[in-house]
């Protein structure tokens, strides 16, 4: 028997297959993250099998309200959103682009004056999601954990804000994270701050 499943996109009639018995890919990912109407960042942890996925599309697939059809087909004509990353490096982008917390929600989130940093127009940058993953990877691949030189300066003043306010409020949350794995995201982050690379 075929291990091989097919889902139909309603909206672009655009075939997706999925291996029932391999782990989610980004191109699956995505397609759910754009059905359930959440970010992909809420699922690149979830280690979610294409099995999952598969099945959790087939339950919203016919509960989608007219609005949210139309909604995403204005987005797609909107044309797309360039990757911060692939193109400072001359790599081909594989063009599905994600909104990347540049300083991690669950750091924001610890923090007592959130809402300053809470807008995703002002906290996220788009990031293709190959590269989106790669950075909430703990090991060592070819997109650079630092994100200070894919920042605009409105962004850098923002990072230097949160993690000042991390530093000051929660030291031991920023001491952790210091003295922690080396190949975290959330580690270079640190570094860089203690550095003054987010000063502009």
């Amino acid at each position: 028997m075929s291990r091989s499943r097919p889902f139909i996109n309603p909206d672009t009639n655009e075939i997706t297959w999925f291996d029932i018995r391999a782990p989610a890919k980004a191109k699956h990912l995505e397609l759910l993250a754009d059905f359930e109407e959440i970010e992909v960042d809420d699922l690149l942890d979830a280690e979610l099998s294409q099995r999952q996925v598969l099945y959790r599309l087939h339950k919203l697939e016919n509960k989608i309200p007219q609005e949210v059809l139309e909604k995403r087909r204005k987005k797609l004509e909107a044309g797309p959103v360039v990757c911060r990353i692939c193109p400072t490096y001359g790599w081909e982008c594989e063009g599905r682009i994600t909104k990347h917390h540049f300083v991690p929600r669950w750091l924001l989130l610890e923090l007592d004056h959130y809402q300053r940093y809470a807008s995703r127009a002002k906290s996220t940058i788009p990031i293709c999601i190959s590269r989106h993953r790669d950075l909430h990877f703990r090991s060592e691949n070819q997109t650079p954990k630092s994100i200070v030189n894919f920042l605009e300066n409105p962004e850098k003043e923002l990072a230097e804000q949160a993690l000042r306010e991390l530093r000051d409020t929660r030291p031991a949350i920023f001491s952790l994270i210091s003295d922690g794995n080396f190949r975290s995201y959330e580690y270079q982050l640190v570094r860089d701050f203690t550095e003054g690379k987010f000063r502009t």
